[in-house]
């Protein structure tokens, strides 16, 4: 979305602009080969591989937590305040799909988030995740 949107944001270092830096797509070359004088040449993977530009995704997911997108990057307080402060009015309407939950495989400590789980059987959740990735729009 920062990117999208053309966002900056103040951090400690100073005032950051989004780029795709860690984006494969847009920021990774491919050596072609060399030239006539023997010097690499590259071009943007994106030209060698078709993708859809970034920007042009549509997000969406599945969570064990029914928590909103924008409470959810708040309480990971991973991204700068400032990003956070920019980004929150987007995503605060954005809510995941329930999950499948095995709590075998997932960290104890995320039981007690667990409130939007697939009911049924491992089958009956499969399904249900493969018909949301068909109706996904």
């Amino acid at each position: 979305l920062a990117n999208k949107m053309g966002l900056t944001w103040d951090t400690k270092e100073g005032t950051q602009k989004a780029n795709y830096w860690g984006s494969m797509m847009m920021a990774s070359t491919v050596k072609l080969g060399n030239d006539p004088r023997g010097n690499a040449v590259f071009t943007p993977m994106s030209n060698v591989l078709p993708m859809l530009h970034p920007n042009d995704i549509v997000w969406g997911g599945w969570d064990i937590s029914s928590m909103n997108l924008g409470d959810a990057m708040r309480r990971s307080k991973v991204l700068d305040i400032d990003l956070q402060k920019k980004l929150y009015p987007h995503m605060k309407d954005m809510v995941p799909l329930p999950s499948a939950y095995f709590p075998d495989f997932i960290a104890a400590n995320q039981g007690e988030r667990a409130d939007n789980v697939l009911k049924g059987s491992k089958q009956e959740q499969m399904e249900q995740i493969r018909k949301d990735i068909r109706e996904f729009k």
